[in-house]
């Protein structure tokens, strides 16, 4: 493995790797600012402000991309793909399970539980996809890949055993989540076969637009009852930065440098997300989490190591993915992030 400290040729390694260390932080804290934008908005309502947001900067740095290409490309460059008649219905399902249902539950699982518990329950988003590849044998799993699923069930029934005593409570939250998670999986598998034959930018983007519109028509009665002058200043904040540089241009930043440095750097840095969250939220808001979900933390995210790196670098998961692939896997976890 590539030194990971050491600049690329072209001297573009090191900036990379400060940006994502300055994102995990970001996207950590977007779980405490959901939390915090809860008290003052229904979670659909600041749902739908922060992913419209970060649609809108997505589709501004892919119209940056498309207009650097023009001038680059000689002939005619289309901004988004022709998608062909007998693709819209799957397009259709994944746009509204991926952009409606999955960030709708998610934010509805995030107000009945805490921030950094509903970053641990989306880190499990490795284990399950491998899981679901493996039995419908889309992806294969070798010996490191079975000890990174055994250990992500540990840390499962770890956090759902702690979230059904009663003086937690979280049971609910933790349902509604784990479904949440489930739809982002099902969207991930559904949706490949449109990224090999379009691109996953363009696929990701079409998909946004069309579920973000159902989105917000669905929270148009509650954005309405929003008295949006008497908002506080963080939840402003959660809203325009955790939209537009967390979910919009925070993607650009790892699939940016997904292509510098490799799938299994951008990997470790992604699974340090759920850390950041919980000692961001320890040192913020006072929030300290429990034993079980420190112990629960340990399992996935090791798991997960296992799962994506370990068991990666042994050969032993999956064929080659091309490079549509990657960054298909890499936008699709944005759900970390959402």
């Amino acid at each position: 493995m590539p030194n990971p400290l050491k600049p690329s040729v072209h001297g573009e390694a090191l900036p990379h790797h400060g940006l994502l260390v300055l994102f995990v932080f970001f996207w950590g804290a977007n779980f405490i600012l959901a939390e915090i934008a809860l008290a003052e908005m229904s979670p659909i309502s600041f749902s739908v402000s922060r992913f419209a947001m970060g649609g809108i900067a997505m589709f501004l740095v892919m119209y940056l991309q498309y207009r650097t290409e023009c001038n680059n490309t000689p002939g005619k460059v289309a901004f988004l793909p022709k998608i062909k008649r007998d693709h819209w219905p799957r397009l259709l399902f994944v746009s509204v399970i991926g952009a409606t249902l999955a960030p709708w539950l998610g934010i509805e699982g995030l107000g009945l539980t805490h921030g950094a518990r509903a970053s641990l329950w989306l880190a499990l988003g490795p284990a399950i996809s491998t899981g679901i590849g493996y039995l419908f044998r889309t992806e294969k799993m070798g010996n490191f890949g079975y000890i990174g699923v055994l250990l992500a069930v540990i840390g499962t029934v770890i956090l759902a055993w702690d979230g059904l005593r009663p003086e937690q409570g979280y049971w609910l939250g933790d349902l509604i989540l784990i479904i949440a998670l489930a739809l982002t999986v099902i969207e991930l598998h559904a949706i490949k076969p449109l990224a090999r034959e379009y691109g996953s930018v363009s696929i990701v983007a079409l998909r946004t637009a069309i579920g973000g519109s159902l989105y917000i028509l669905i929270a148009t009665p509650d954005l309405i009852e929003v008295t949006w002058m008497s908002l506080g200043l963080w939840t402003w904040i959660a809203i325009l930065a955790g939209g537009a540089i967390g979910v919009g241009v925070g993607q650009w930043v790892k699939v940016r440098a997904l292509k510098i440095l490799g799938p299994t750097q951008v990997v470790l840095y992604g699974n340090m997300v759920p850390i950041a969250a919980l000692v961001i939220a320890w040192l913020s808001i006072g929030e300290n989490p429990s034993l079980m979900e420190i112990i629960s933390a340990i399992f996935i995210i090791t798991g997960a190591i296992f799962i994506q790196v370990i068991d990666n670098e042994a050969g032993t998961t999956s064929t080659t993915p091309t490079q549509k692939e990657e960054d298909l896997t890499f936008f699709t976890e944005t759900k970390q992030e959402n």
